[in-house]
């Protein structure tokens, strides 16, 4: 069963599919993004849950009014130390307007006090500079950069 989510976000619905299909193929969001191999919306949508009891990810969507903008997701998940990875779409309409940073906060907020996780931690494409700027931003430290990418953690 899937946790309550963090303030200000949702789980996914099956009637997100064509929205979370749109995302997948914009070219913007793929760059940095990558979905996942040979899924489609629907049924990745219809798979959170199991995604979820096998503590491979859990994923929300930011809504605004009613329409998915981005999501927000953990992944990578290990028990010692309790851990995992963030990571954070938005679609290009509505960047450059907070969203990112309040789902970010939100999520990060909720992972560490109700997942009692240690870290929460990203990585984002040394090239990807709005993305830095999101993570600074927010207090993350920036650990590193390892194969191209920055290393953050909270």
């Amino acid at each position: 069963m899937l946790p309550t989510p963090p303030d200000g976000l949702r789980h996914w619905r099956l009637a997100d599919a064509p929205a979370l299909t749109a995302a997948w193929a914009d070219e913007s969001i793929r760059l940095w993004n990558p979905p996942p191999v040979e899924a489609d919306a629907p049924s990745w949508i219809m798979r959170c849950d199991e995604r979820w009891s096998l503590r491979l990810s859990l994923d929300f969507v930011i809504d605004v009014d009613g329409d998915v903008v981005g999501e927000v997701g953990l992944r990578n998940f290990t028990d010692d130390p309790d851990r995992a990875e963030l990571g954070v779409w938005i679609a290009p309409a509505q960047r450059r307007d907070g969203l990112a940073g309040r789902s970010v906060a939100s999520a990060t907020t909720w992972a560490h006090e109700h997942l009692t996780l240690d870290q929460v931690w990203c990585r984002t494409a040394a090239t990807n500079g709005p993305a830095a700027a999101l993570f600074a931003s927010l207090g993350w430290n920036r650990l590193g950069t390892s194969h191209g990418q920055t290393i953050w953690s909270h």
